[in-house]
Parts: structure tokens; C-alpha cells; sequence
């Protein structure tokens, strides 16, 4: 594994943590590829997950993590931040949708012994379409001619 957030992912793979990679990542993972930033997830806002989300990020890096609790989680809009060697934004809702709702919108990569789930290109779009955010339009036309 060559970057730090295959690193991150795969940990919480292992961990058995229930997410989905979104935004930037999950746009370059189904054929556009641009830089990003940072890394998007979104989680199930269930207490178990969110405990092993919060162990396995607890345990990585530096451990900036430690300071959340499952309260921080609450299912709103939004995400939580989480700054090691990269930033990391994690969801329970992006506009509107949970885990849940879009679990079976994801593809799937292998990375070492582990797969990842990454929103796929139809569920992205409607994601993104209504946002104002000018690289996110560019997202939505780059997926849409994909």
C-alpha cells in the first residue's frame, strides 16, 4: 500500500467497519481521475459501527481521533473531520441518503486482501448534480461521459 488513506481504509475494512468511500476518491475510483484533497466516507450510524470506527481511528496515527465519542455521530447533515496525515471527512447523511440507502449503489475494489466499497457513478451523480460547488459540476460532467 503506497498512501496513507489505503492505509486508513484497509484498517477499517479489517475492522469490519461498515462505510462507503464518497466524494473525490470515489469519483477518480470510477474513471476520473483528479486530485482530491481529502477523503470522504459515509458510515452506518449504527453503535457498533461506530465503535469500530472509532477504535480502528483511534489506533491510527497519531490518534486525534480519540477525542470523538459515538455522540459526535449524530445523523445530520455534515461531516466530522478528522485531520492525521490527511484529512478525513465522515458522513451518517449526505444530502439526505444513509448507509443504508446506499449501500447497494457501491462498486468494489480490491486492495491487498481487503474490498473496499466506493459509490458508483450513478449514485455519485445524484449526489452531486445539485451542487453549486464548481468541481463538483465538473465531476457530474465527467461521470456522465463516462
Amino acid at each position: 500500500m503506497d498512501t496513507p488513506y489505503e492505509k486508513l481504509l484497509v484498517s477499517l475494512a479489517r475492522a469490519e467497519v461498515r462505510f462507503i468511500v464518497v466524494g473525490g476518491l470515489a469519483v477518480a475510483l470510477n474513471g476520473f481521475v483528479r486530485t482530491t484533497e481529502d477523503v470522504d466516507i459515509l458510515v452506518d450510524s449504527a453503535s457498533d459501527n461506530i465503535g469500530a470506527l472509532l477504535s480502528t481511528l483511534g489506533a491510527f496515527g497519531a490518534g486525534h481521533a480519540r477525542e470523538l465519542d459515538a455522540t459526535d455521530f449524530v445523523e445530520t447533515e455534515g461531516a466530522i473531520r478528522v485531520v492525521e496525515e490527511f484529512p478525513l471527512d465522515i458522513f451518517t447523511i449526505m444530502r439526505g441518503q444513509r448507509y443504508a440507502d446506499l449501500c447497494r449503489s457501491v462498486r468494489t475494489i480490491r486492495v491487498g486482501d481487503c474490498t473496499l466499497s466506493y459509490l458508483a457513478a450513478p449514485a455519485l451523480i445524484a449526489l452531486k448534480e445539485h451542487s453549486r460547488r464548481e468541481k463538483d459540476q465538473i465531476d457530474v460532467a465527467a461521470l456522465k461521459a463516462l
